[in-house]
Parts: structure tokens; C-alpha cells; sequence
């Protein structure tokens, strides 16, 4: 029996789900999210972070040398060494050993015992068994780990080479453990995995060693640790895992509903890196709460609970998050400052048509009572009223006292009921509000600012527009993905904004106000039958692909350390693609599925009713023809959405074409003179 038997810490002992450089990049993550504003300009990165953790473990490295040490060093040196490089000032000891206890917890997190390794020591017994590991954290730190992995009864104790600056590399710390328990090197025995530090180095100093390499173990290993090298190699593993469990998933479905369940597997990438921009978001903006805005924010609530389960994120913790019944019609009415025209512009700035019975339902005011005004003011019910903000009549509805003092009282009462409503939502409790939605303009959190003024709205958008509207003193807006107010080029990709509303619809209907019902603030819902018929033949298994992937690249992310910037190249792309080459049963359902349009029309649009080839000869020379034409180009928008259109000539179908592409060129041509006069 020998006297000693050391026993080698990681891929022997214990073993991790992920590549071991993972840890660091864990850390260098955590420092990113809750120090950005202290960090230099040139590190607010992850990686760029990482490097200079890499950086500063080599000049420790490089001086312990130079003092006839090995190359070692202790994990608070080294973050001593790296804060000093990345921040602004100088920080005290604390954040360094804060930093390394964090990093032990993710050591714990990341690692598990090797399930074989108690059964092959059985068979090399010895007196005493100690670890003995080329590690930076300390024997403390690491019989902590060892304990929290249950070990303690198998490994009392041990050496960490960065305690005494010596390592099995060099074969010096062997030396050390003899003249600190007293044995010669062959009453010594020790097992490890490497080759060299754990095998060669020992024997050649008279060592009996093992190599414990467990070809199953091992392999899993390298698995594990090749999908580091690369985010193309993690992202492509993780694509071909996700194909295969939508594949398992289809079975007995439809065909529409098999391909959009593995449309919602492919497009996943573009909603989790939202999803995981979001929390990003919440920690460095310092949010007290998070809330997503009906009815698309229903689900990034779903794939946020998922991602986020526990309402921690890379050892920070998340605002309380919850939905949050919102809507432009729901909200509008509440956030007016006043009853007038210019007030109304902030409606009409984003849709140039009103309709007259539109009107009256953004107002819930009821029509039928004001009908004598009406005929008074030469106005219909069904008028389409184009330019409303230059429109006489409109003007002098709005200078009528009866109607103003309605539109007051209902005003009055559904701001009362909104606030309520926020207050109960926690509105009070929270200095700092996200506001997450699919985007385009904001203008919902436009208006929930103007009540809540007290609070400051940080919105988080899938994609903004250029924003119109006066923006509140409270609000502040990013985008993950396009935002036409800093970039230009990208403007194209807002050709399908309908198709990604769509895909991302909730089937719980649209929110028109809100009533009080036993002392609570209930939001009312307006379904709409037909377009749930497509979400329950289409867009639910859409999104059950998304939050199947969701599922999956859950632990990936985690253990991978993967930021939102790595998936943004890749989200843009999914989204472009569905712009670009869609897939047939989108468009099918895309084209049929009607467009309530109450802010615009007021009416029931229908994306199949192609203007006629009459019409289009008619709009060069009769200017109600033309506006027909131009509202149609301008409602549908996607150009592939009428080049896979059915029902259709190919003759008519050009012709949709080439106007559908010279209004996009025109109004891409627009933008661009703008963004360069700003």
C-alpha cells in the first residue's frame, strides 16, 4: 500500500459541462454587465475583456519565472492585475475577491463528479489521498469545491500549485508533497489525465502514476470542449440538435404545420438573441422592472421565462418581469394632454387616413349620438378622411363644445382606469421601466409616458423606425435588431414588419380599454375569429418551434457564455430570409389573413384583394384610383408576398411587381436624403 496517493482536480475528480476557458468568460461577463460604466472604452466587450484577463494571467505568469517560480499565479492576483488594466480608477481588494468568489460558484455550477473515478481508485489503495492540481484557485477554494461535490470523504486535502508557485508541468510540486508528508517518490502514487504533467513528469521521478482517461469521459470531453473553438461550430451544432427534435416533433401534424413548426426552429435564433439583448438590457440599464407589451410581447414573455427561469443571468439578478395589456388604442385616448387637432397629429403623423368611425372608437365615443353633428359637418360614418390634420371638417368637430366635453369624460375615465391599471401592474414600485415590444415606433410607450411621468420608460425593440413624434423627456428607445435612427442601408428589411407581428400574435385578441370590475382593473380584449383561425393553423406551431430551440439552446447559452452580439449577425440574416425567400404557407397565410385597421381606414383590410389591372391603368390619370393603388402598396408592403401570391395572372402579377419595388426604391431613396440632411 502506498503511502500517499494524489489524485489530479479537473477531467479526474471532477469534470465540467463546457470548455474550461467558459469560466473566465463567464467572469469577464459578469464584470461587463454590472461595471460597464467603469470600464475604459476600449474593453466594453466581453471578449476584449477575456483577452485582457488571458493577458494579465501571462505577465504574472512571466514574473513568477523571473523569481525562479513556475509559471503560476493565484485567481485574486490576476483580477487584482486585470481590474487595474480595464477600469478607469482604481478599485480596492474587494471587487477582486468578490470576482473570484463568483467564479467559484460557477465552477460549482459547471462542474460534476466524474462518474467513474470513486470505483477506479478502489483498485490503488493507499494510506492517505490527497488532490493535487495545476490550478489558479487555491487548495482552500478548491476543497470547497470538493466538498460541494461531495467528495469530502474520498479526498481530505491537497496542494494547488498556484499556492506554491510550482507545478507537475515542471515536475517541481511533486518534489514539494514529498518533503511535506515525509515519503520517498515511491511510496507515492498519483493519477491524473495528462499525458505529460500527470504520467511522464511523475514517473521520471520515480513516481508510480496512472493515466485515468475514460474513453467515453474523454470523448464527451472534447466534444464539449471543440464546440468553444468557434460560434459558427456551437451555432451549427445547435442548429443540426434543433432540426432533429423538430423533425421528432412533426410527426402526425399537417404539412402547414409541420413547416411552420420548423420555420419557428429556424427563425429561434433571431427571438432568443432579442430575448438575451433584453436581459442584457435590464442589468446595464439598471431596471427595476420589465414589462411585455401585449399582444407580440406575450410571446418574448414566453421565450424570456423560458431562457430565464430562475430571473437570474450570469450571476446577476432580473427585474421582476411580467405582460403588460397594452395597446395604441388602449393607450392613446388616456395619454392626450388635451382635446384638439395638434393633439391628434400624433396619431396622424404615423396614419395619413382617418376614417370617421375610426374617430370615434380611438375616442370611445359613441357614434350614434353625435349623428346630427355629423350631418351638420357634412361627415359620414364610412368617410375616409385623407390629410385629416388639414381637414376642415375634422377641425371644426373638434371646436364643437358637446363633443369635446364627451371626448373629456371618456378621456377622464379610461386615464383614471389606465393608471390604475399600472399602478396595480407595480408602476409605483419601479424608478426605472422597460418597456419591451416587436417595435416599430415606440409609440405605445410614448403614451404610457405622458401618464407616468414620474417613471423613466427604457424601451427595447426588436427594430425601431425613424421616430416621428416629439419623443416624451422619459423615454429612451433601442433596438436589437434594425434602428433607422443611427443606421442607414437596412431599410428594406421593414418591408415584412406585418409578417413578424404576425408571427409573433398573440390569440388572446387586442386590448380596446379598459373597465373595472370587483375594485380591479380588467383590460378589454377584442378577439378577431378570422385571425385566429391563423394562428391556430399556422402561428402556433411557429412558435412552438421557436420555444422547442428556446429549450434547447437554453444550457448552450449558459454554459457557452453567449452575448447578444454573437447572434445578431445571424438574427439579421433569419429576418432577411424571411423577407427574401419566405416560405410558401407564410405567404399563403400572410395573404389571407385580414388586417383590422382601425386608426387608418376603419375597416377590415384584405391583403388577397389585388387592386385589377383596370385600376392600376386608371391610377396614372384619376387620383381616387391612384390613392387606392398607393394604400394597397403601402398596407401590404412585402414584395414576395405578391411575387408567391396565388390567384393571380403573371401578367398582373408583374405589373404589382414592378410598382411594389419602384414605391420601396422611391421611399428608400427618401429616407436616405433625410438621414444624411440629419
Amino acid at each position: 500500500m502506498y503511502k500517499i496517493r494524489t489524485v489530479d482536480v479537473w477531467d479526474t475528480l471532477l469534470r465540467r459541462d463546457c470548455h474550461p476557458e467558459c469560466i473566465k468568460l463567464a467572469t469577464a461577463r459578469h464584470l461587463f454587465l454590472g461595471w460597464f460604466k467603469q470600464l475604459k472604452p476600449e474593453y466594453r466587450d466581453v471578449w476584449s475583456l477575456y483577452k485582457v484577463r488571458i493577458e494579465s494571467e501571462q505577465v504574472l505568469a512571466m514574473n513568477s519565472r523571473a523569481v525562479d517560480k513556475d509559471d503560476e499565479y493565484e485567481i485574486n492576483e490576476v483580477l487584482s492585475h486585470w481590474l487595474t488594466v480595464v477600469f478607469f480608477e482604481e478599485v480596492g481588494a474587494e471587487l477582486a475577491s468578490y470576482l473570484a468568489e463568483f467564479e467559484f460558484s460557477v465552477e460549482i455550477a459547471r462542474s460534476f463528479v466524474d462518474p467513474e473515478i470513486s470505483f477506479f481508485l478502489h483498485t490503488y489503495q493507499a494510506e492517505n489521498t490527497f488532490f493535487l492540481s495545476d490550478f489558479y484557485m487555491n487548495a482552500e477554494m478548491l476543497q470547497r469545491l470538493l466538498s460541494a461535490k461531495g467528495l469530502d470523504a474520498l479526498v481530505k486535502g491537497g496542494f494547488s500549485s498556484c499556492d506554491v508557485g510550482l507545478n507537475k508541468r515542471s515536475g517541481r510540486i511533486f518534489s514539494y508533497v514529498h518533503r511535506s508528508y515525509s515519503v520517498t517518490p515511491e511510496q507515492h502514487l498519483h493519477i491524473g489525465d495528462n499525458e505529460w504533467s500527470d504520467v511522464s513528469c511523475p514517473q521520471s521521478l520515480g513516481i508510480n502514476a496512472v493515466h485515468y482517461q475514460p474513453i467515453l469521459a474523454h470523448s464527451d470531453r472534447l466534444a464539449r470542449e471543440h464546440l468553444f473553438l468557434s460560434r459558427d461550430i456551437l451555432f451549427e451544432h445547435l442548429t443540426t440538435e434543433c432540426s432533429a427534435l423538430a423533425k421528432e416533433a412533426s410527426v402526425g401534424l399537417l404539412e402547414r404545420q409541420a413547416a411552420a413548426l420548423s420555420l419557428g426552429v429556424d427563425a429561434a435564433p433571431l427571438f432568443i438573441g432579442f430575448v438575451i439583448w433584453i436581459a442584457e438590457q435590464a442589468v446595464l440599464e439598471n431596471l427595476d422592472r420589465l414589462y411585455f407589451f401585449t399582444r407580440e410581447g406575450e410571446f418574448f414573455y414566453q421565450i424570456f421565462s423560458i431562457l430565464f427561469p430562475e430571473n437570474k443571468f450570469c450571476g446577476h439578478v432580473l427585474p421582476p418581469s411580467s405582460v403588460l395589456a397594452v395597446s395604441r388604442l388602449s393607450t392613446f385616448l388616456p395619454s392626450m394632454q388635451e382635446i384638439s387637432i395638434e393633439e391628434m397629429t400624433r396619431l396622424w403623423s404615423l396614419f395619413k387616413v382617418q376614417s370617421v368611425s375610426g374617430l370615434f372608437l380611438t375616442l370611445r365615443v359613441d357614434i350614434k349620438d353625435f349623428d346630427w353633428l355629423l350631418d351638420e359637418l357634412c361627415l359620414k360614418p364610412t368617410d375616409a378622411i385623407i390629410d385629416p390634420e388639414n381637414s376642415q371638417a375634422l377641425r371644426n368637430l373638434f371646436e364643437s363644445k358637446i363633443f369635446k366635453e364627451a371626448v373629456k369624460s371618456s378621456l377622464n375615465n379610461q386615464s383614471a382606469l389606465l393608471r390604475s391599471y399600472l399602478i396595480q401592474n407595480g408602476f409605483e414600485l419601479a424608478q426605472r421601466v422597460g418597456a419591451v415590444d416587436i417595435g416599430w415606433r415606440g409609440t405605445i410607450q410614448d403614451n404610457i409616458a405622458k401618464i407616468m411621468n414620474d417613471n423613466q420608460l427604457h424601451g427595447m425593440y426588436l427594430g425601431l423606425r425613424k421616430l416621428i413624434n416629439r419623443q416624451p423627456e422619459n423615454v429612451s428607445k433601442v433596438a436589437f435588431g434594425i434602428n433607422e435612427n443611427n443606421s442607414e442601408g437596412y431599410q428594406f428589411f421593414f418591408e415584412n414588419f406585418a409578417v413578424l407581428e404576425m408571427l409573433c400574435g398573440s390569440p388572446h385578441g387586442s386590448v380596446s380599454g379598459y373597465e373595472l370590475k370587483d375594485g380591479i382593473v380588467i383590460p378589454i380584449r377584442e378577439l378577431d375569429k378570422e385571425e385566429n383561425l391563423a394562428y391556430d393553423d399556422f402561428i402556433e406551431f411557429f412558435q412552438r418551434g421557436v420555444l422547442l430551440a428556446a429549450k434547447q439552446w437554453k444550457s448552450y447559452l449558459e454554459r457557452y457564455v453567449v452575448s447578444s452580439s454573437e447572434l445578431n449577425g445571424i438574427a439579421l440574416c433569419i429576418w432577411n430570409t424571411l423577407r427574401r425567400t419566405p416560405d410558401k404557407h407564410l405567404v399563403d397565410v400572410f395573404l389571407a389573413t385580414p388586417q383590422n385597421d382601425v386608426f387608418g381606414y376603419g375597416e377590415i383590410f384584405r391583403r388577397n384583394q389585388y387592386p385589377s389591372l383596370k385600376t392600376i391603368l386608371l391610377a396614372t390619370f384619376l387620383p381616387s384610383k391612384r390613392q387606392q393603388l398607393v394604400e394597397f402598396i403601402r398596407r401590404v408592403q412585402w414584395t414576395q408576398a405578391i411575387k408567391n401570391a396565388k390567384g393571380i395572372s403573371v401578367f398582373h402579377r408583374v405589373i404589382l411587381l414592378l410598382l411594389f419595388r419602384a414605391a420601396h426604391l422611391v421611399k428608400f431613396l427618401r429616407l436616405r436624403m433625410k438621414f444624411r440632411k440629419k
